[in-house]
Formats: C-alpha cells, sequence, structure tokens
C-alpha cells in the first residue's frame, strides 16, 4: 500500500500559498516547505539521542541523523508534526504544544524547524520505526563529533554546535534592569 504525503506549500516569506504539493514532485520556483526535526538530549544534557537511517532511504541512507524528522503534512501545525513524527520514528510520545521550535534552518526545499527537548529515554523503551530507522544510540559530544568527522552522520553545518543549545538557554543572557 503506497501512502500518498501531502503537504502546505509556502512562499519566501513563509506563507502559506493555498497550494498542496506531493511528496516526490519537485517544487516550482518559489515554492517551498516545511520539515520538523526533534533532537532530544539527556536530563543532565551531556548525551544526545540519534537514528541510524535504514540502508533503503533515498537520502543519507544508513547515516546518523538527530533523533526523529519528517514533513509537515497539509493543515498540521509545526508542534504537530514534531508530535507525530517522533511517535513514528521513536515510539516516544511528547506533547509539543508548549515547546517552541529552538532553530529554524534553511534547506533547498524550505525549512526546517527544530525542536529540542531533554528527556533520559532508555534505549529498551523505544519502538523503532523498521522502515526509516535502522538503530538509536545515546552519544555525548565528542563521539557525535567523531561520527560527523568520520562522515558517517548527514553533513549539517549545525551539529557540531548542537550542544551549544542545551548548554545555553537562548541566543543571548541580556537581561534588562
Amino acid at each position: 500500500m503506497i501512502i500518498t504525503e501531502n503537504f502546505d506549500i509556502y512562499n519566501a516569506q513563509k506563507l502559506k500559498t493555498g497550494k498542496i504539493g506531493t511528496r516526490g514532485i519537485p517544487l516550482g520556483d518559489g515554492q517551498f516547505r516545511f520539515v520538523v526535526r526533534v533532537i532530544i538530549f539527556s536530563q543532565t544534557g551531556d548525551k544526545v539521542l540519534i537514528q541510524q537511517r535504514q540502508v533503503t532511504k533515498s537520502s543519507f541512507p544508513h547515516f546518523w541523523d538527530f533523533t526523529a524528522s519528517g514533513g509537515v503534512q497539509a493543515g498540521e501545525l509545526f508542534h504537530e508534526a514534531a508530535t507525530r513524527e517522533l511517535l513514528e520514528e521513536t515510539g516516544i510520545f511528547h506533547d509539543f504544544s508548549n515547546v517552541p521550535s529552538r532553530l529554524t534552518i534553511q534547506f533547498y526545499e524550505g525549512w526546517s524547524e527544530i525542536f529540542i527537548i531533554q528527556k533520559n529515554i532508555p534505549l529498551k523503551d523505544l519502538k523503532l520505526q523498521k522502515s526509516e530507522v535502522s538503530a538509536m544510540q545515546w552519544v555525548s559530544e565528542d563521539e557525535l563529533n567523531a561520527l560527523i568527522d568520520e562522515g558517517k552522520f548527514i553533513p549539517f553545518h549545525y551539529a557540531k554546535h548542537i550542544f551549544d543549545y542545551i548548554r545555553f538557554n537562548g541566543e543571548t543572557s541580556f537581561v534588562e534592569n
């Protein structure tokens, strides 16, 4: 059974155009879409939960990636997509309705909204989506950087700095007097 994934199409100002796109069909000029990415850190912030993509994935097969990600479906809000993708790929339920995305990254087709949370999850409690994920593990910053340096992690330009988003709560420490 083939499932068609549809998504809202946005303009360069990140406004919905009223048009719907279909996964696998290239977008036209001036058309964009959103994806979400969930990154889970341990409660202490010293480890991040990563997944290994299945060898059958069309992009970056068998590479390591952050916890969960996927396209925002038509009519879906970002926090709903984050909740759905995390549940689908890992079996973990987390309600993102009161969690703001921490980072927006532009990619060739649109933008990735990145949600970051801290939660201790035993690996034995994970229920991997076999069609997408082949393995998951907790890694330290040094272990993550080694995977990046070895070319085994998807080459996100922010990946080597992702632990900074746990170390620092926000862009600045400016406090108004």
